[in-house]
């Protein structure tokens, strides 16, 4: 009898081989995050399941945090990525077809795999398709040294994070102890990402992250051309992505509005948190009259030698302004801080100005919006912004990776820190009621 089931077990165990098979990829997206992926096809039913580390979102989250959220059905899976649908062969080329599921996320999912290597792509909300491509590994070890990485963050962030208070506070160190129980398990770069993201939540700052190192995290040197808009015969506007960049384009910029005689001046920042502090300090020396230092940035260097705030009055014996060809973008933290000294030219405007803001106008345009405001420059319409002044910056991990921390804090010229607070519009509006109410009033 003994004999018999231990053939029948084996007999088992063989069929279900047979029935479904097991692999592990090492999956790369279009921005050189990697997954590591374990695919599991069932041969008797045409179906797959792709995943990342098993229970990693339950682990990450908390049994009871992650129970509700299933239960509020905020979640699906216990996993981070979950990938499911149907399996068929062609030649010798597996296709798969499914639902790629990502947090509380789901887009549509194609892929094939032939030999070693994967070839596949998921739809966004728009429609749009993202690549995926990669290769078979041998076993599902993490990608990556996660753990010594992780160590090297937290050495660096103790030594440049912009305030050292935040370093004794309790959401650091609560922080500190979750990321240093799970690191040893994180497999690749999105889990690492999740860690962060989802760990990170209750941070006395942000943005906080560990980063794959590419172009966009690096400093661009491209200049582009600033851009402006015709609203009306009178109106110009001006869309804060392309804001000049240099003196020489504020300049022409400013040629135009005088050429043209245009009478209001509309700029929208809304959404926008990537303006530089030298096109902040071009662009409210242009709409500016009079003279004045608006604001310091403080690094590390700062904190680390003073207990105060420095008085505007002690600024340029203290701090380099943002103006200059040695402005070293991408090392603000070199410094012990830098000014915004604003020196207004014969090309000030004169007309009447509006500012446009959201829930995401943060950074340097949250300071513009702060200083605008306060100088009574512009007419402040749309929604209160983030509450978010710091300047972040990428340092170098290692060769491949980066630690994105917040290097400048923004101080007002009485010493009042915005962070947190937000600045309310003049004129409350939303969504398309905000331009509704600028073109009626011009």
């Amino acid at each position: 009898m003994t004999r018999f089931r231990i053939v029948l077990l084996s007999f088992l165990v063989l069929q279900s081989y047979l029935v479904s098979s097991q692999t592990y990829w090492k999956i790369e997206n279009e921005h050189g995050d990697e997954i590591l992926l374990t695919i599991e096809v069932n041969k008797e039913k045409n179906t797959f399941e792709a995943y990342s580390r098993k229970d990693a979102l339950k682990d990450l989250a908390g049994i009871f945090t992650y129970t509700l959220a299933k239960a509020a059905g905020k979640l699906k899976y216990p996993e981070i990525v979950f990938i499911e649908g149907k399996a068929q062969t062609k030649n010798d080329t597996l296709i798969l077809n499914g639902n790629f599921n990502y947090f509380d996320k789901q887009f549509l999912f194609s892929a094939s795999v032939s030999s070693n290597y994967f070839n596949g792509k998921y739809l966004d909300s728009r429609g749009n398709p993202h690549p995926l491509k990669g290769a078979k590994v041998a076993d599902s070890r993490p990608i990556k040294d996660y753990p010594s990485m992780i160590t090297a963050a937290f050495v660096m962030t103790e030594k440049t994070l912009v305030n050292p208070v935040w370093l004794k506070s309790e959401e650091w160190l609560d922080f500190k102890k979750k990321v240093n129980v799970l690191k040893i398990r994180i497999s690749d770069d999105y889990e690492l990402a999740a860690t962060y993201f989802w760990l990170g939540k209750k941070l006395p700052f942000s943005p906080y992250e560990i980063t794959k190192t590419r172009p966009h995290n690096k400093v661009n040197k491209r200049r582009n051309q600033a851009g402006v808009r015709e609203l009306k015969a009178n109106t110009i506007l001006f869309d804060a992505n392309s804001l000049p960049v240099n003196q020489r384009e504020m300049d022409s910029l400013a040629l135009i509005v005088t050429q043209r005689r245009y009478q209001n001046l509309i700029i929208d920042i809304r959404g926008n948190n990537r303006l530089t502090p030298l096109t902040a300090n071009l662009l409210i020396s242009y709409l500016s009259d009079q003279p004045f230092n608006a604001g310091v940035y403080l690094t590390r260097k700062w904190c680390d030698h003073n207990s105060g705030i420095p008085l505007a009055r002690d600024y340029p014996k203290l701090f380099k302004t943002f103006n200059g060809s040695d402005f070293p973008e991408g090392e603000l933290y070199s410094e012990p801080g830098w000014y915004i000294n604003i020196t207004p030219g014969d090309n000030a405007f004169k007309g009447k100005v509006y500012l446009l803001t959201d829930s995401k106008t943060s950074k340097v345009a949250e300071m513009i919006t702060y200083v605008i405001k306060g100088r009574k420059i512009a007419t402040i319409v749309g929604q209160k912004t983030a509450g978010l002044t710091v300047l972040a910056g990428n340092q170098k991990l290692n060769s491949e990776y980066d630690l994105m921390l917040p290097e400048c804090d923004f101080y007002t010229p009485e010493g009042k820190n915005l962070n947190k607070i937000g600045i309310e519009p003049d004129i409350s509006k939303s969504g398309d009621e905000v331009m509704k109410y600028i073109l009626s009033v011009i």
